[in-house]
């Protein structure tokens, strides 16, 4: 296993909370849009265009909480081969 290597635990987790992130900031910016003047010129104003980015939040939420249980364990793996190697 190799730390810096992107198959590595820690990159594989840190890579799901890159990109977890990044879906959770784009669902916030179309809840943020939703209740603008423009979304609702266009007629997409509604509260049903808050119904799947709170849910894609969410799921995103959960997916950003196993990456992190995942660095979490890769860190504590790297830190008993090192207190095994000492």
């Amino acid at each position: 296993m190799e730390i810096g290597s992107g198959s590595s635990v820690l990159g594989i987790g840190l890579r799901g909370l890159q990109q977890s992130s990044q879906s959770i900031n784009q669902s916030a910016n179309e809840i943020a849009q939703a209740g603008t003047l423009q979304a609702s010129r266009e007629g997409t104003g509604s509260t049903q265009d808050l119904v799947e980015p709170l849910i894609n939040m969410k799921i995103e939420q959960n997916i950003f909480d196993a990456s992190a249980n995942v660095v979490k364990v890769g860190d504590e793996m790297i830190g008993s081969i090192l207190d095994i190697k000492a």
